[in-house]
């Protein structure tokens, strides 16, 4: 690799080792000029190799020169390498003195400016004529993050997810029980209930992420067996849906909708909370895109009520997720039942 011929080369040249094939057969020598072999020359070379390279010379760990690529990470001159780069470890610099080896670590760093980045650090000691370790080159190779390392960072940002969604439904949980006001407690059950729907969206496309998109059709079959087990009164949700993908980030709002829409059904559609059956469906729309609808065989909407302008909350919820998913919803009632629709383009 070439930073590493600029390394052996600028050993030789510092520390007095014969330079061998390192040399231009004396050429620039015989020009009047510098040879491959100056001390001058080869930290220029250094300078320029975009691998960040360092020099660190003496008993401790304080460097003594660092080329521009390092020094656009925070390691200068004068300072302790390590404790400028956190992912390079004192441990590491102390062995290759010890052993007069070369010695190497991947590891990971965390910079505020870039975020966690991973490391193949490689520390080669530079031996003076009497065999001792007089400095050591240090070169940190950026890699990039391993399938497995990537992994296991979603695993745990999900599982860290999760466990603060449930804290803060269980939170939601203590207040209603402590409330005896009906409204409130009524207002929170509904809060809560949200919280579960993004929760168990969450857990639904955590397996995703690494594909970007979820099949939509098993999604909403096994979102609406869960909402029909506690939807208020003996309802049925029945679910046609076709094989259709949407990205990981839209699970959740369109999640959202297709809860709040049914529960709306479910809740004013049908006489006295009487049973009745709700069907959702889903398919490939117009253009590509994905169209959705809930249909009940109720009552149909109070006169005047716009679902589009409609100031109560869930419809609130609603109309700001399809807004957040660009789509466009649109509602057809009589008094033979209402007929939602939400139509959403294909990215």
């Amino acid at each position: 690799m070439a930073h590493m011929m600029a390394v052996t080369a600028f050993r030789n040249a510092e520390f007095g080792a014969d330079s061998g094939a390192d040399r231009l057969a004396g050429a620039d020598d015989a020009a009047g000029g510098v040879g491959i072999d100056d001390p001058g020359m080869m930290r220029c070379l250094i300078e320029q190799t975009p691998t960040p390279t360092a020099l660190v010379e003496g008993e401790g760990d304080r460097c003594a020169f660092a080329n521009a690529a390092f020094r656009a990470l925070g390691v200068v001159a004068g300072g302790d390498v390590s404790e400028q780069f956190p992912a390079l470890s004192s441990s590491l610099l102390a062995e290759a003195r010890r052993t007069g080896q070369p010695q190497r670590n991947r590891a990971a760093g965390d910079h505020a400016a870039d975020g966690e980045r991973f490391w193949d650090l490689r520390v080669t000691p530079m031996l003076g004529v009497n065999g001792a370790v007089r400095a050591l080159i240090v070169t940190a190779e950026e890699i990039p993050e391993s399938a497995a390392e990537h992994d296991r960072r979603l695993r745990d940002v999900s599982h860290r997810l999760k466990n603060t969604l449930q804290l803060v439904s269980s939170l939601l949980t203590l207040q209603t029980l402590s409330s005896k006001d009906p409204e409130i407690r009524r207002a929170l059950q509904s809060a809560g209930g949200r919280i579960g729907i993004v929760t168990q969206a969450h857990q639904r496309t955590h397996g995703a992420l690494r594909a970007g998109a979820v099949d939509m059709a098993v999604h909403l079959r096994e979102l609406c067996q869960e909402l029909e087990a506690t939807l208020p009164g003996a309802h049925r949700i029945q679910v046609a849906a076709d094989a259709t993908e949407m990205p990981v980030e839209a699970v959740i709002p369109f999640s959202l909708i297709v809860s709040e829409l049914v529960g709306n059904a479910a809740r004013h559609a049908y006489p006295a909370g009487g049973p009745g059956t709700i069907d959702v469906r889903l398919d490939r729309g117009q253009a590509g895109g994905v169209h959705l609808e809930v249909v009940d065989r109720g009552v149909g909407l109070p006169a005047g009520l716009d679902v589009v302008r409609a100031t109560t909350l869930g419809l609130k919820v609603v109309r700001a997720f399809v807004g957040q998913l660009r789509g466009k919803m649109t509602a057809d009632s009589s008094p033979g039942g209402t007929r939602v629709s939400v139509d959403f383009p294909l990215a």
